[in-house]
């Protein structure tokens, strides 16, 4: 007996088509308002044959190869099957073995905790909650990384994913401002080059960008390094240098460096309250253009108190909005937490299954690795879990309760209709306010989940790989 699954999330988009997809599993595709009936017609549990006797002889076929396609894709169901049950027999076997570092392939080096600026919204003065944290954050002894350290973060980590069979390491220049150590940086490049035939190493660095030069440039076209640099937009006054003036003038020549270099460079940019009355999606688009810059991360503020006001959110929401619009039409892509969510439902990034967390990799899949070699799941997250010794990290229940966070973000999350694509908000942002990892703040659903109707009653049909179900082929009328 099959029946339409309690999981199913149905959108009307403009054309007449309905989107539809399971809220825990995703596999997204178009309909008609045949389909759509067809659905209603199992929403009590029926006998297959018994259905197909009501179909003509002609479109039996036919309708019983769309019947296995909703049953594929968890719209149809067994009655007495457990929706939840690959997702239970992934948290057991995560439960279990998480220590063994399968999930491990992102590692964070804080390079340095010093900076050469001092950004209005910068979260590293005000975000931790821990004592640990905040020592470590400040302590004379933890402000520049040596290479010793970076190389026996680097081995554990290549040992950990090499015994797990795992073929790509990230390795993720943070801090600070990473490249106010780049000794450090180039004796990594210089050793470790982009791995071997066992595991591919891949760089992304995240900068303010004032400190490139020649060499720096070079060496990141040379081995591929993912050039974030921390931009807002041409408007904006939050991004200061320590002497209060503007940083732009210093920003300019090196993106033209970077451009001249053939660098692929993005920008991360932050819709926050210090930001939120200077930024200007357009203006952004236009001056990411001028510098071949193709991709943009809009990152939404890690303060929980500035999405409670109302105003706020519609003002985030338009801008994300108006933003993303105009990027599309410019070849340039806008990504962000809020936008992978999407990305999982209609098939194009991977969900929970193939990449062991829904947005946040912080939920088990990376390590961060301060100058001192003090060990926590990332530079935004207060949990001190260790110094040097990564595979004893990855036995702690600190390390455990990270990793099973990727799950679920609150009960009260269960039956949302993006479920098993949320991380819910920062959880250095819930440590912070709450000293708790699960929880959910309501006024940051309504973004995230607004923003993602929006994108997919906006999806293309020539854009994305949907499979669209001419359920008019059952030729039948399922109501009379």
């Amino acid at each position: 007996m099959l029946k339409k699954s309690n999981y199913l999330i149905v959108l009307e988009n403009k054309k007449g088509h309905y989107l539809v997809y399971h809220s825990l599993y995703g596999n997204a595709c178009l309909i008609d308002k045949h389909g759509l009936n067809l659905l209603e017609y199992f929403k009590n549990p029926v006998n297959k044959d018994e259905f197909l006797k009501l179909v003509k002889t002609e479109s039996k076929s036919d309708a019983n190869l769309y019947i296995d396609e909703l049953n594929n894709r968890r719209f149809l169901v067994n009655d007495d099957v457990d929706e939840r049950q690959y997702i239970k027999r992934d948290m057991e076997y995560r439960d279990s073995h998480c220590s063994e570092g399968y999930l491990s392939r992102v590692l964070q080096l804080i390079t340095s905790n010093t900076c050469n600026f001092r950004c209005k919204y910068c979260f590293e003065k005000s975000m931790y909650k821990s004592e640990a944290r905040t020592m470590h954050q400040s302590s004379e002894g933890n402000q520049c990384m040596t290479v010793s350290v970076a190389k026996s973060a680097i081995d554990q980590m290549i040992d950990i994913l090499k015994v797990n069979n795992n073929k790509v390491l990230t390795i993720e220049f943070f801090g600070g401002e990473p490249l106010t150590n780049w000794a450090m940086m180039k004796e990594v490049f210089d050793h470790y080059e982009n791995g071997d035939s066992e595991l591919r190493i891949a760089y992304s660095v995240t900068t303010n960008g004032s400190l490139i030069n020649e060499e720096m440039a070079t060496y990141f076209n040379k081995y591929g390094v993912t050039v974030t640099i921390s931009f807002d937009s041409p408007q904006s006054t939050a991004r200061v240098r320590l002497d209060g003036k503007s940083a732009m003038e210093l920003l300019l020549p090196k993106l033209e460096l970077l451009r001249r270099t053939n660098n692929w460079v993005t920008f991360n940019s932050v819709l926050s309250k210090e930001t939120i009355s200077t930024y200007d999606g357009i203006s952004l688009i236009d001056f990411a253009k001028e510098y071949n810059v193709k991709m943009i991360g809009l990152i939404l503020d890690l303060d929980l108190q500035f999405y409670r006001d109302e105003e706020n959110r519609n003002d985030v929401l338009n801008k994300i909005w108006t933003t993303y619009k105009y990027a599309s039409k410019n070849n340039i892509e806008i990504v962000g937490y809020w936008h992978q969510i999407h990305m999982q439902i209609i098939g194009k990034q991977g969900t929970i299954f193939q990449t062991g967390y829904k947005t946040c990799p912080a939920t088990g899949c990376k390590i961060s690795v301060e100058p001192a070699g003090h060990v926590y799941i990332c530079k935004c997250c207060s949990e001190y879990m260790g110094e040097n010794d990564i595979s004893s990290v990855l036995k702690t229940e600190q390390y455990k309760d990270y990793a099973m966070r990727a799950y679920l973000n609150s009960p009260e999350c269960i039956g949302c209709e993006i479920e098993g694509f949320c991380s819910g908000v920062c959880m250095g942002s819930l440590e912070k306010k709450y000293e708790k990892l699960y929880g959910i703040e309501e006024s940051s659903c309504e973004i995230f989940k607004e923003i993602t109707k929006k994108l997919l009653l906006n999806v293309s049909e020539e854009d994305l790989d949907l499979i669209y179900l001419e359920a008019d082929l059952i030729g039948c009328e399922l109501h009379a």
